[in-house]
């Protein structure tokens, strides 16, 4: 049984701010992390990121839901941009 924490029925049916609030929620997230995931990554950061940076790319992030492992419940962050798969 999943707990009512990850099943949210029509989350799909939601704004995206709408869907960030839910997971705001869930997650506990403040004003500042909430930012973090709609700010685009610049250079400078990504360059200190990682070995030979030559630019950034962008995929939407999205969460799939209803997810019960070892007792606990979750939602998984993807950044991917073949909806099924987090359907």
């Amino acid at each position: 049984m999943v707990s009512k924490k990850t099943a949210i029925p029509g989350f799909y049916k939601k704004t995206p701010d709408e869907r960030l609030d839910v997971i705001s929620d869930i997650a506990k997230l403040d004003e500042s992390d909430k930012a973090a995931l709609r700010a685009g990554l610049d250079m400078k950061t990504a360059d200190n990121l990682v070995e030979n940076a030559i630019g950034t790319f962008t995929l939407p992030l999205g969460v799939a839901t209803n997810f019960r492992i070892n007792g606990r419940d979750y939602v998984i962050p993807m950044a991917i941009e073949e909806p099924s798969v987090i359907a």
